[in-house]
């Protein structure tokens, strides 16, 4: 995807994964990360009385409407809980 492309869609409101402060880069370079915020994230079950993993490490919302329901660093999605990452975070300046 090009620089142009990029700007394009942040115009139009879209973000990327890779640019979040919440992102976690998953073990290949530009494969699927994790969203920090959902890492531990449980929902009660009233059926059995327990608290159970409820979509770990997916963006906070999945809906396939706002874009990909797995964080790649790359795919352009809606989120409104994202917030832009400083470049040392994710080693990009030394």
């Amino acid at each position: 995807m090009s620089i142009f492309d990029q700007e394009a869609l942040r115009k139009a409101g879209k973000v990327f994964c890779g640019e979040c402060r919440h992102f976690e880069r998953g073990s290949t370079p530009e494969g699927i990360g994790f969203c920090a915020l959902t890492k531990n994230r449980k929902a009660f079950v009233t059926e059995t009385n327990k608290n159970i993993p409820d979509r770990q490490g997916l963006p906070p919302d999945t809906n396939p409407d706002k874009g990909y329901a797995v964080c790649f660093p790359m795919a352009p999605r809606t989120c409104l809980k994202f917030e832009e990452s400083s470049p040392i975070q994710h080693g990009e300046i030394p």
